[in-house]
C-alpha cells in the first residue's frame, strides 16, 4: 500500500516550482480564465460585461476537448419534453449521488442558455417542421440533444470563439501552461503561475478572481478519447492549492470508440446509435436487448461494461457496431465526421460492421464547487469538466457536459458580479525550497512514467477493480511520484499532473467499497446506500473522508414511461 505516513514530494508539495513574482513578468485583470472550451469562453464572454478579463489557453484557442464534442447539447426544449422529465433522466443515470438542486437549476436554465448560445452564433440542424432538431442519446427517455451535424462541439467553439475576438478586449494568452494556483497569506486565490511555452520561462498572472476551465484528465489512461491536452492540469493545481476534490474514481467509459490504434481514440457518437445502430457480439447478436429496457441507448456505465463482458465472452478486443441498414445517403449526410473517420481507418459506415470498445471518455469528479461554481477556495471558480458540481452524480447523462458547462459559467458570471470587490495588488509571492517538490534522487524520463502510469491504470484502474489491483497501481504511482523532478519542461510538468490525478483517482476507488455508476468493485458487487450513498471528498492537508448525503435517496428507480421512440 501507498505509505500515508510518507507520500512523495510530488504528492504532498504546495507548489511544482520555487518562484518569486516580483522577478516575474507579471499581467493583471480582474477575472482570469484559464482554458478556452465552451465553459472558459462562456466565462470569460458574460464576466467581460462588468470586468477585465483575461484568458490563457494551453494551446491553441481551438485546442479544447469541446472541439472534439459529436454528439451535441441536451436541452428539455422539444414540444414533448419538460425540465422534469430532464431532471428525472439525469437522477437516474446519476446513481443516487446528484445533488437535485444542482439539476434542477441546470435543466430549467437550459433553454435560456442555449437561445443565448444561438445569439453567439452557434447553429443547430434543425428539423423539416423548422424547428430545432433534436436527437437521443444514451439514459435519455426522448430525444432532447440539439446538435450541428456531428460536429456541434466545433460549431460552439467556432461560434464563441468568433465572439470572443469580435469583442476585441479580452486579451488572449495561447500556448500558456497553468503550473498552480497561486494564494495569498490569507490563503485566498490571487492568480495562477504560469508558464509561457513559446518563451519558456515562468509568468504570474494575477487577478481578483480565477476560473479554472481546463477540462479533464483522461491522458492518464492509454486508451482514451481525449486529446493529449487533457492532463488534469486544473484539479491537480486546485488539489496543489489545498482545494477539495471529491468523486475522481468516477470515470466514465464511453462505449463506442473505435477500436483502432489511433490516439486518442476515434469517437463513434452516442448520435449515432440513437438513429437505430445496433451493438452486436461475435455471434452477430445484439446483446443490449436483454440487459436494460433502453437496449443500446442505456446509460454508458451499463452499456461500456456490458460490452466489457462481452469481449470477454468472445475473446476479442471489440464488439461490433452495425449502421448498415441506415443507408449510404443518410449516413453520410448526417454523420459526415464520423463517415470520414471510419473512411480513413478503412471502413465503410455504409457496409462495414464497424469494430469498437469501451475508452476512458469523462471525468464525472474534480474541484468541488457549489451551485454557483464557487471552490473551498476564496476567489477560486470552477466550471465543466474540472469542476465535480453535484449535476452527474456517479454517471453523466450524455450531453450534458456542455450544458454544464455553459450554464456553470453564466452562474459563476453573475456571482462575480456581486462578489468581486476592489483589492489591492498583493505583495510580492515567493515559493522557497520548503514549499516546492523536491529533486528526486532517480529521475525518470517522462514519456517512461506516462508509459509505466498507462500500464497501471489499463491494468487496475479501469471499467472494474479489485482491492487488490488499486493497492498495486496506489503503490506503483507512489514510485513514479517519487522519480519525477518538475522542471519547466512541459512533459515534466504533464506527467506530475497525471500522476497526482491517477493517484487521487485510485485512492477514491480504494476508499469506496462499493459499486455505483462509472466505479465497479468486483469485491464490492452490489450498490450500497446505506454505508456509501455519499461522496468521497478529498484535499491535500488531510487524509480522504467520506461525507454521507443526509437528504433522502432523489433517485427514480427508472425512467418515465413515456415510450421508447
Amino acid at each position: 500500500m501507498a505509505d500515508v505516513l510518507n507520500p512523495p514530494s510530488l504528492l504532498s508539495a504546495r507548489y511544482l516550482l520555487a518562484f518569486d513574482t516580483s522577478r516575474l513578468t507579471v499581467h493583471e485583470s480582474d477575472v482570469l480564465v484559464v482554458g478556452s472550451g465552451i465553459a472558459g469562453l462562456t466565462a470569460a464572454l458574460h464576466a467581460s460585461q462588468d470586468f477585465s478579463v483575461s484568458l490563457l489557453t494551453k494551446g491553441e484557442l481551438a485546442e479544447t476537448n469541446t472541439w472534439y464534442a459529436q454528439g451535441g447539447i441536451a436541452g428539455a426544449v422539444g414540444e414533448a419534453d419538460s425540465s422534469e422529465l430532464h431532471l428525472a433522466d439525469t437522477l437516474v443515470v446519476g446513481q443516487g449521488l446528484c445533488d437535485e438542486r444542482v439539476v434542477r437549476a441546470v435543466v430549467t436554465e437550459a433553454a435560456a442558455a442555449l437561445d443565448a448560445l444561438q445569439g453567439f452564433g452557434v447553429r443547430f440542424d434543425l428539423a423539416d417542421s423548422g424547428g430545432v432538431a433534436l436527437a437521443r442519446e444514451g439514459g435519455h427517455t426522448l430525444p432532447r440533444v440539439l446538435h450541428s451535424g456531428d460536429k456541434t462541439g466545433a460549431a460552439i467553439q467556432q461560434a464563441l470563439t468568433s465572439a470572443l475576438i469580435d469583442r476585441g478586449r479580452i486579451p488572449v494568452f495561447e500556448h500558456r501552461f497553468l503550473v498552480d494556483v497561486l494564494t495569498g497569506p490569507d490563503g485566498r486565490c490571487v492568480g495562477a503561475l504560469v508558464l509561457d511555452q513559446i518563451a519558456g520561462r515562468l509568468e504570474a498572472h494575477l487577478a481578483r478572481a480565477v476560473v479554472l476551465a481546463t477540462g479533464g484528465s483522461g491522458q492518464a489512461f492509454s486508451v482514451t478519447t481525449n486529446p493529449l491536452i487533457a492532463t488534469g492540469d486544473g484539479v491537480a493545481a486546485a488539489w496543489r492549492a489545498g482545494a477539495h476534490v471529491t468523486d475522481l474514481e468516477f470515470v466514465q467509459f464511453h462505449p463506442t470508440a473505435l477500436d483502432h490504434a489511433s490516439a486518442p481514440r476515434f469517437l463513434v457518437s452516442e448520435a449515432l446509435r440513437g438513429e437505430g445502430a445496433y451493438l452486436l457480439d461475435c455471434d452477430m447478436q445484439r446483446f443490449m436487448i436483454d440487459i436494460h429496457p433502453l437496449a443500446e441507448l442505456a446509460p454508458r456505465d451499463v452499456v461500456s461494461r456490458e460490452i466489457e463482458r462481452v469481449m470477454a465472452r468472445c475473446g476479442r478486443s471489440n464488439v461490433w457496431l452495425d449502421a448498415r441498414h441506415l443507408g449510404e445517403s443518410y449516413l453520410r449526410s448526417r454523420f459526415p465526421a464520423i463517415w470520414k473517420g471510419c473512411a480513413e481507418a478503412g471502413y465503410d459506415l455504409s457496409r462495414d460492421l464497424i469494430p469498437v470498445a469501451p475508452a476512458a471518455h469523462y471525468q464525472v469528479g474534480g474541484v468541488v464547487v457549489d451551485i454557483d461554481g464557487r471552490s473551498s477556495i476564496s476567489g477560486l471558480y470552477a466550471s465543466g469538466e474540472v469542476a465535480a458540481t453535484g449535476l452527474h452524480g456517479a454517471n453523466r447523462l450524455a450531453s450534458n457536459s456542455l450544458l454544464e458547462g455553459l450554464v456553470f459559467s453564466r452562474r459563476i458570471a453573475r456571482a462575480l458580479a456581486h462578489e468581486i470587490t476592489p483589492a489591492q495588488k498583493p505583495a510580492a509571492l515567493v515559493a522557497d525550497a520548503d514549499m516546492v517538490v523536491g529533486p528526486s534522487d532517480i529521475t525518470t524520463d517522462p514519456a517512461t512514467a506516462i508509459a509505466a502510469l498507462h500500464d497501471l491504470t489499463g491494468s487496475y484502474v479501469g471499467m472494474t477493480r479489485t482491492a487488490e489491483g488499486l493497492a498495486r497501481a496506489s503503490d506503483g504511482i507512489d514510485q513514479l511520484a517519487r522519480g519525477l523532478s518538475p522542471s519547466t519542461s512541459l512533459p515534466v510538468l504533464e506527467a506530475a499532473n497525471l500522476i497526482t490525478v491517477a493517484s487521487l483517482l485510485t485512492r477514491g476507488a480504494l476508499v469506496r467499497e462499493e459499486s455505483r455508476g462509472c466505479h465497479s468493485r468486483l469485491d464490492f458487487e452490489d450498490r450500497d446506500d446505506e454505508h456509501w450513498r455519499g461522496h468521497v471528498v478529498m484535499c491535500r492537508e488531510r487524509a480522504p473522508w467520506f461525507e454521507p448525503l443526509t437528504a433522502a435517496p432523489q433517485t427514480p428507480d427508472s425512467q418515465p414511461d413515456i415510450g421508447r421512440d
